[in-house]
């Protein structure tokens, strides 16, 4: 058995816990490290998803803006294209060439002279409305009232008067057309512009028309309708615009103005 003096027991003993101190120390560093390499991998992860989801973030509301801008986009256009419709389709027709239409062979065309009082020549864009009149001068006929309304050029003086019509219907159904329908008349006050005229000739003060001179109105009226584009219906009286009696007998018949519609629409040739 070996044998081991005090003092070479105590350095031995010395050795032996500064071995495993600095044993314990080694272990405790690697222990360290791959701790440290889990946290910070943990640490880099966490901050990567926080990024990826920020740039989810904004990608999605970029597309968001995007979209909302082509729904705008898409808004103001059938906007437009709504009122644009409305503007140019009212009534379901459209603007045609006024001047393109010719006269048929049963309007007698002997246009009164350009002058400010009666045919001042301005042009009309688009027709919305067919007016109906009377003369109120009974007993007259088509050819006398296109002569007045172009004798209205002569006139001077402070009490001048204006007033014409596009086409006059006479006692015996013939029709004069006075004025070009892509000029206006002056014979519907505020609808000038707008509204086609036509004057009737009576036999009496009651203002009702001839069997001829009714005739020839639902048969013009029609035409015209269908010339300028607009619905059979668009037939208004200057009543309708003015509350004044004219044309009388359609004024005090109403019964006898929705008969005259009702044969407009159903005319045909």
């Amino acid at each position: 058995m070996e044998r081991f003096s005090r003092i070479e027991i105590e350095q031995r003993s010395q050795r032996e816990s500064l071995d495993e101190y600095q044993r314990r120390n080694r272990n405790r560093s690697r222990l360290s490290g791959l701790t440290g390499g889990r946290t910070d991998s943990r640490s880099s992860g966490r901050g990567s998803g926080r990024r990826s989801r920020r740039g989810r973030s904004a990608a999605s509301g970029a597309a968001a803006s995007v979209l909302a801008f082509g729904l705008a986009v898409i808004i103001a256009f059938l906007a437009g294209v709504g009122a644009g419709w409305y503007r140019w389709g009212r009534m379901g027709g459209y603007r045609v060439n006024l001047a393109s239409i010719q006269a048929p062979d049963w309007v007698e065309q002997d246009f009164i002279r350009k002058n400010i009082y009666s045919r001042p020549a301005a042009s009309m864009r688009e027709v919305k409305d067919i007016v109906i009149h009377y003369v109120a001068n009974p007993g007259s006929t088509a050819r006398q009232n296109r002569n007045y309304f172009d004798g209205l050029a002569d006139q001077k003086g402070e009490n001048a008067v204006s007033a014409s019509a596009h086409f006059i219907i006479g006692l015996d159904g013939e029709i004069i057309q006075c004025i070009p329908i892509n000029e206006i008349a002056y014979a519907s006050n505020n609808r000038n512009s707008d509204s086609i005229a036509i004057e009737c000739c009576h036999p009496d003060e009651t203002g009702q028309f001839t069997e001829e001179t009714y005739a020839s109105l639902v048969k013009l009226t029609a035409w015209l309708c269908d010339e300028t584009k607009i619905s059979r219906r668009n037939i208004i009286r200057h009543y309708d615009i003015t509350g004044k009696a004219c044309p009388k007998y359609f004024v005090d018949h109403e019964d006898a103005w929705k008969a005259f519609k009702k044969e407009v629409r159903e005319f045909s040739e």
